[in-house]
């Protein structure tokens, strides 16, 4: 279910008037505004989506937050029981995991797993003291450079790519 309400971004002439699926809680627009971001179509066959720069990124910076939805490993199995992954749930710590699958207002969401690109990653997760998860340039990102991750061994076995 994507996210459709009208861009949460204000300027001096009020607020936008847009509305916002994908890149909610702004338009397209102004997330390439807010975050030097764009969501569109990758360069990674077979994938959707992906996460591209709008500026360079230094080693170090912090990219975009992944966002989610605070479970509990147990309440995260359950939902995803019947299948083999939850395809946008990091772990948190030992007890929680953000899920992303259900929302449409985390941007790092859209960060593709490398496998395919003949790239390697150039963003990492890092969770901080307030459990948050950044994507965080593990090298320089160039403007036009796709926003790549390794998403880690289980979820490559999962998907078929070892």
């Amino acid at each position: 279910m994507r996210v459709t309400r009208r861009c949460a971004f204000s300027g001096s002439n009020g607020r936008c008037k847009r509305k916002t699926t994908i890149t909610h809680p702004y338009c397209g627009q102004h997330t390439r505004i807010a975050f030097s971001v764009e969501v569109k179509k990758s360069g990674i066959p077979k994938a959707g989506l992906g996460l591209f720069a709008l500026k360079t990124f230094k080693k170090g910076d912090k990219v975009v937050e992944y966002k989610g939805e605070r479970l509990t490993v147990d309440e995260y199995d359950r939902r995803y029981h019947h299948e083999a992954m939850g395809s946008y749930g990091i772990q948190l710590d030992e007890k929680h995991v953000l899920d992303a699958r259900k929302t449409t207002s985390g941007l790092g969401r859209y960060a593709c797993d490398y496998h395919g690109s003949r790239k390697q990653p150039n963003v990492e997760y890092l969770i901080d003291f307030d459990d948050r998860i950044w994507l965080t340039a593990t090298r320089t990102i160039r403007r036009g450079d796709e926003i790549l991750a390794d998403y880690g061994e289980e979820m490559h076995r999962a998907l078929g790519f070892d």
